[in-house]
């Protein structure tokens, strides 16, 4: 052996053992074999099954476009007094993962109206203010606002197999999808 060889000390895999498993706090016998230590140290570092739940998964772009667009018939009712005039709005909403949507819906329709998922959520978000009159303490009339709903949004049953057929007859008949 050489010299350099005798001067360096030994590190002895158990001792390290012990040392990592006192600093994670695992509790071990002072004259635990080898091949148990390595099996508590490395179960502590090991995230367990909750923890791996737990993690947060990258989303699926695919399936959040998917949903997004997912068709949905509603008929739309709007609340607001400003906009009691229009016939309907064109709607307009996105996010980087989906990307932008953007359709015209009118109020009240009988029938229904399909709109992508997305737009779905954002009517039903959505709220505006009105001002109500209102008496205070001393009798004077004030003016404030409040925020309301601005669509009443009631979400109708997907269209069954004939009523499929019937609407494709109906616009054939119309060259509407032409």
């Amino acid at each position: 052996m050489s010299e350099l060889d005798t001067d360096l000390p030994v590190v002895d895999e158990l001792v390290a053992l012990k040392e990592r498993a006192d600093l994670l706090g695992v509790k071990y016998h002072p004259s635990i074999s080898l091949e148990k230590l390595r099996e508590k140290v490395n179960a502590t570092l090991a995230p367990t099954e909750d923890e791996a739940e737990a993690a947060p998964k990258k989303p699926n772009r695919l399936a959040a476009q998917k949903r997004a667009s997912e068709l949905v018939r509603i008929r739309l009712t709007c609340m607001n007094p400003a906009k009691k005039e229009w016939e309907g709005e064109i709607f307009t909403v996105g996010n980087s993962a989906v990307g932008t949507f953007k359709k015209f819906i009118p109020f009240n329709a009988d029938e229904g109206w399909h709109v992508p998922r997305i737009i779905l959520e954002q009517l039903q978000e959505r709220q505006c203010q009105v001002f109500v009159t209102s008496r205070d303490k001393r009798g004077n009339t004030t003016r404030q606002g409040k925020l309301i709903k601005e669509f009443a949004v009631e979400i109708l049953p997907a269209l069954t197999e004939e009523e499929l057929k019937d609407l494709a007859q109906r616009q054939a008949m119309a060259k509407s999808i032409d």
